[in-house]
């Protein structure tokens, strides 16, 4: 009979956010989960107050924070962390029996807020089996007829015009082989993964968009200039950033003050359980797309990433279903945000790193 898992290990590897707090409300413990949820390193938590990292809009809840005694649980509540809203949670909180000096708190987000771990459904991968019917032949006729008036325009310029058709050429390029790719790919083929520099790949997409607006569109950044390289494929990536930043374009042309960001953080963020195995991927790195647009309606919210659904009257709803399937294929994952009194629609990419070496 193999040896059973010690102590450590079982508090390890539970589902819930553990907080094991002494008897003057200081973190003692966390587990790795708590970490995420928290977005700090154990190293950086244990000694902090408890109330300095959590707190709730109940003051039932804020006060049984700060009770030795109080043994409390509540589902659906509103949680913040940090300053930030951290979306609702199931929480309880209660003294440990055998040495009541000591308590646990246990935090489980739930999947509609805040990182999850999650797996992979038969409806998040529909979308693989009918994009090559829809987008191949009807889109690749086109483009090679844009790629051969580029070349033709290339022959008539001068050398500082050159480089607005060699990026029309590489894009076409990339969407080509995008189609050739989708239209070869089955649900249970992993995607061409590579390390790559997000901020190269939001680059191009960035200059992609505001080229083709002729300039009278700026999308500003705020980066995390020392993120680690990430593992994706880097034409199916700009892929997904070309296609949100278009739509946070669409959402925001109506207005005249438009404000579009893109926002690279590293945190614990969320982590994916790999399908068929006890293997757990962290997804440390966040991409946000942020708009000030009016964000999508409420009753479409739970089905936006699903094909054929759309807020455009004339969009045809595979954007954001492709993007889903795309980030889902890179062990990546996509959750579109917008709270209750929010100004500003997010569409947040949780991403892997790549290993060094």
């Amino acid at each position: 009979m193999a040896d059973l898992p010690s102590a450590e290990q079982i508090f390890a590897g539970l589902p819930d956010a553990l907080l094991i707090i002494d008897e003057n409300h200081q973190i003692a413990k966390v587990n790795p989960v708590a970490e995420n949820f928290l977005g700090q390193s154990a190293r950086h938590l244990i000694g902090a107050h408890v109330a300095d990292q959590i707190q709730f809009q109940d003051e039932r809840l804020a006060k049984a924070l700060l009770n030795r005694e109080a043994n409390v649980a509540a589902r659906r509540v509103p949680v913040i962390v940090k300053g930030q809203e951290g979306g609702l949670v199931n929480f309880d909180i209660h003294t440990i029996p055998s040495d009541q000096r000591w308590r646990i708190v246990s935090i489980a987000p739930l999947p509609a807020d805040g990182p999850v771990i999650e797996r992979r459904s038969s409806e998040q991968e529909q979308f693989s089996v009918r994009a090559p019917d829809i987008l191949g032949h009807e889109i690749k006729n086109p483009l090679a007829a844009i790629k051969g008036a580029a070349q033709l325009l290339d022959r008539s310029l001068s050398d500082d015009q050159r480089p607005l058709t060699h990026m029309i050429k590489g894009e076409v390029e990339r969407i080509a082989n995008l189609l050739d790719r989708m239209q070869s790919l089955s649900t249970k083929q992993p995607a061409k993964v590579e390390p790559a520099n997000v901020h190269s790949l939001i680059d191009r997409a960035r200059k992609s968009i505001e080229t083709a607006h002729n300039g009278d569109l700026k999308i500003t950044d705020q980066f995390d200039p020392s993120l680690p390289e990430v593992l994706v494929d880097p034409d199916a990536m700009l892929q997904v950033l070309t296609n949100l930043l278009s739509n946070a374009v669409d959402a925001t042309k109506k207005l005249d003050n438009r404000d579009i960001q893109v926002i690279t953080r590293y945190s614990f963020g969320a982590s994916l359980s790999v399908h068929g195995s006890d293997q757990i991927v962290r997804l440390p790195v966040e991409i946000i797309v942020r708009d000030n647009g009016p964000g999508v309606p409420p009753e479409l919210e739970q089905d936006i990433f699903s094909p054929f659904v759309s807020t455009k009257r004339d969009g045809q709803g595979l954007g954001l279903a492709l993007v889903r399937k795309l980030i889902n294929d890179m062990n990546g994952r996509v959750r579109y945000k917008r709270a209750s009194g929010a100004k500003n629609t997010q569409f947040i990419l949780f991403l892997p790193v790549a290993e060094r070496g």
